[in-house]
């Protein structure tokens, strides 16, 4: 982060027209003329609107009484290409910013599952974090996939619902973003025990169900890689496809919506019923950021305009 930074508020070139128009306008006499060259110069720079790094820029921010966990399927089957001209996964990152940015002020935790289930982030309010954390998010090779298991993700998913119900100061709501493939040839358990103290959320699904081809980026051998369905040779491009029973299935354990996601504001209907659920208020902190300084310059310009409007009065 620069240590200073300029935010004009008005295009800097045009400006500068403006303070020529107003330094052509010349005063009588020397002293005068030195006090409007100075006026239009402090205009200007109040203009830039220069600002400097400071852990004391006061900010109002909107607090719910919402704890949003947001569970991600980070499996290969993600990166179908089946989802209006991008991945899953470029469009299921693109909803968890959606929905982050919607319910400002709640405290989200990410969960990811793949071969094994991680905490991606604890419960925070920082959207920023949270967006950082997710666009860090990339699929396992498919050397190292050992198969879709949505049953991994239940435990973790249930300790995640507790805590939040144990702080006892928000309500608990869960969007869980999945094609609900299973293909490690695990049957899709029962959600429906850890499903009490739920009041909101969705479960998102992804896909078609014609399905779609995957790539990945090998890291190691520096190339963009086809996955093969390698059960029968020759070897042919594996399809991914969606799977709605699965999906319907875990929206009705967990008591959620089921929605099929084609683009962000198809989640509109049930973030709106969460949100009747929250209170919102306001809340002020401090935080490291860019802190203005264009009111240094305003004090001596405001001096000056009540300089010359006595003046002005006394030669009336």
């Amino acid at each position: 982060m620069d240590q200073f930074k300029f935010e004009p508020i008005i295009p800097i070139w045009l400006m500068a027209i403006i303070c020529i128009v107003l330094l052509v306008i010349k005063r009588k006499g020397i002293i005068p003329y030195i006090r409007q060259i100075i006026m239009v110069l402090l205009l200007f720079a109040i203009n830039l609107r220069p600002m400097y790094v400071s852990n004391e820029v006061k900010v109002m921010r909107q607090k719910l009484n919402c704890y949003c966990i947001i569970v991600l399927d980070d499996t290969l089957s993600m990166q179908a290409e089946d989802h209006g001209g991008k991945t899953r996964m470029e469009g299921a990152k693109e909803d968890i910013e959606y929905i982050t940015k919607t319910l400002t002020g709640a405290k989200f935790c990410v969960i990811d599952f793949n071969n094994d289930v991680n905490l991606v982030t604890p419960f925070t309010d920082d959207c920023t974090y949270v967006k950082t954390c997710v666009d860090a998010i990339k699929p396992i090779v498919d050397y190292h996939a050992t198969g879709t298991n949505i049953n991994c993700c239940k435990e973790l998913l249930g300790q995640m619902i507790n805590d939040a119900k144990m702080l006892n100061d928000g309500h608990v709501v869960v969007f869980f973003l999945t094609d609900g493939e299973n293909t490690d040839d695990h049957k899709l358990e029962s959600f429906e025990g850890i499903a009490e103290g739920v009041e909101g959320g969705a479960v998102m699904g992804y896909g078609t169900a014609k399905g779609g081809q995957m790539h990945y980026y090998d890291e190691m051998h520096d190339e963009t890689v086809l996955v093969e369905d390698k059960r029968d040779w020759p070897y042919k491009p594996a399809v991914s496809k969606i799977d709605e029973k699965n999906l319907k299935q875990l929206s009705k354990d967990l008591k959620l919506d089921y929605v099929h996601m084609s683009s962000s504001e198809d989640i509109d209907p049930t973030i709106e019923k969460s949100l009747k659920l929250l209170d919102a208020e306001q809340e002020e902190s401090t935080e490291y950021g860019y802190a203005d300084t264009y009111y240094w310059f305003v004090i001596p310009l405001a001096v000056l305009i009540a300089y010359e409007f006595i003046s002005v009065k006394r030669r009336v």
